[in-house]
């Protein structure tokens, strides 16, 4: 009876003594901290990022390793490196690829002259289709690097000679705007101004650009949606008449 009674005894105290430690160790963890490195502010995509871009916070070590995989331990990892997409203010820095290119291959995306070469950046599946156009066919000149736009094509049909309308391209992007000195235009009229404007389109949608340009005409119009896929009907002039 005295042995069952000692054996019991025994487990409950081992029992008692692992329930402390485990405890012990789990409330350890939480007061546990380690550095980790965010983004002082936004950074652009394709920025070469300086330490003056970077700041440390102090969080609990069992949340870094749970949220942040791969993340720099040191500043000098990533300074010099240059991002490929947009940095929210207070985003960790990460070992990743996908969010940057490091020193190792920094030269593959450098000009000869030290620039960042935006060229480099372009995904192997698209292309740059560029259009001239005037004022009251891409948005009043206001278009910018970035924005994205929806491709309009007006034509003729053979048979009738009705005028139409359709959207052949939804959210591409801009890659690029020809800018303009206003102090050198002198008194040229705005309306008479052609802005070349360079979209990034699949090949297919810059097959469809080159047969849309010289069957009609092309304007653009800003989408600010997040990509969503619209149904737009063909608009005909007899339509807009009714």
């Amino acid at each position: 009876m005295l042995a069952k009674i000692s054996w019991r005894f025994i487990l409950i105290l081992l029992s008692g003594g692992a329930i402390a430690f485990f405890t012990y160790q789990y409330l350890d963890s939480l007061q546990q901290t380690e550095t980790i490195i965010v983004a002082e502010g936004d950074i652009p995509e394709q920025t070469e990022i300086t330490e003056e871009m970077l700041t440390t916070i102090t969080v609990e070590a069992q949340s870094a390793d749970l949220l942040i995989s791969d993340r720099v331990v040191e500043i000098d990892q990533i300074v010099g490196a240059i991002t490929r997409e947009d940095i929210s203010e207070g985003q960790p820095m990460q070992m990743d690829p996908e969010m940057i290119v490091f020193q190792e291959q920094r030269a593959e995306f450098m000009t000869d002259d030290g620039r960042i070469d935006r060229s480099s950046f372009i995904p192997d599946e698209i292309r740059l289709y560029t259009l001239a156009l005037e004022p009251h066919a891409s948005v009043d000149n206001s278009l910018e690097s970035g924005d994205y736009v929806d491709v309009l094509f007006t034509g003729e049909e053979q048979e009738t000679g009705q005028s139409y309308s359709r959207m052949i391209i939804q959210y591409a992007e801009v890659y690029e705007v020809e800018s303009f000195d206003e102090s050198a235009l002198g008194n040229l009229a705005k309306d008479s101004m052609v802005q070349h404007i360079t979209l990034m389109v699949s090949p297919q949608e810059s097959v469809a650009l080159a047969n849309a340009k010289s069957a009609g005409e092309l304007s653009l119009v800003l989408n600010s949606s997040q990509g969503e896929q619209e149904d737009v009907d063909i608009i005909y002039e007899s339509t807009m008449e009714n």
